[in-house]
């Protein structure tokens, strides 16, 4: 029998949108594929203030090898949505419905010019102990530069994130194990199911230019720290650049588990299932 791990992950958010927000993240690996619980608390002032206390959710998803799909349950609807596996291939698949009207198109084309990402991968080399795990410490840096031609100006979205990986979590091998069967799947490097999914779903084609800087993110997350920052620059130039903080995060792994706990992913009986193309 194929083992099976479950990581436990602590995160504590704040966004320039929703504010504050204390997450638990439930993430299972085993042959069938990936099991995924995320639990949010919004703490912040404004939210207490809209629903009159502190707002919580959840969203569960599993992405299964097997039956080629993926199964999200709508907690506060009491619906289960089944997708397509290949959805994974377009990183804005869950904005489907928010694509902008045909005929706006053209227009915005002619008006923005998308600049290719900027990646960078460095570290030193040296280790850090965080909990029980020695972790080497990589910082990740994305850069996104739209320009807009009819205001001569730059929107620049940047991305830090430090990453402290460790290659002794338990667990590690069958995590990548699952990777790489998705990717195989999906004619995708594993790469892009990792540590830095997110950057790396800005990055268009194929990963082998930056493959070199990709073999300095090896092991497990132990601690990772995100901040997003948006800055828009005018035509008038750096000096009229305003920046704004759009969102921080620090994830930190609590438990390791040598099993999964299916009842936690099962649809409830009362759910509507609903098959999305």
């Amino acid at each position: 029998m194929s083992a099976e791990v479950t990581f436990v992950h602590e995160v504590e958010a704040d966004d320039l949108f929703s504010g504050r927000k204390a997450v638990t993240l439930t993430t299972g690996y085993g042959a069938d594929g990936i099991y995924m619980d995320q639990r949010r608390e919004y703490t912040g002032s404004w939210m207490r203030l809209l629903f009159g206390g502190v707002r919580r959710d959840r969203r569960t998803v599993v992405i299964s090898l097997g039956g080629g799909e993926i199964r999200e349950l709508d907690w506060s609807r009491d619906t289960c949505r089944i997708f397509p596996l290949d959805r994974l291939k377009d990183p804005s698949w869950i904005h489907s419905l928010e694509k902008p009207r045909e005929d706006l198109q053209p227009l915005m084309v002619d008006r923005y010019q998308v600049q290719a990402p900027q990646l960078t991968i460095t570290s030193d080399g040296t280790e850090e102990r965080i909990g029980n795990y020695r972790c080497r410490h990589v910082k990740a840096h994305l850069q996104l530069d739209t320009f807009d031609r009819l205001r001569e100006a730059h929107s620049v979205t940047e991305v830090q994130q430090d990453l402290w990986l460790s290659d002794e979590v338990p667990g590690l091998a069958e995590s990548l194990r699952v990777h790489q069967s998705l990717g195989d799947l999906l004619g995708l490097e594993k790469e892009r199911f990792g540590p830095l999914s997110f950057l790396l779903s800005y990055w268009q084609g194929p990963l082998q230019p930056i493959a070199g800087d990709l073999e300095k993110v090896r092991g497990y997350p132990v601690k990772t720290r995100v901040r997003v920052t948006a800055h828009y620059i005018p035509k008038e130039g750096e000096s009229k650049r305003v920046s704004r903080l759009v969102n921080e995060e620090t994830s930190m792994l609590k438990e390791v588990i040598p099993a999964i706990d299916k009842a936690l992913y099962a649809v409830p009986s009362h759910f509507t299932t609903v098959r999305v193309p």
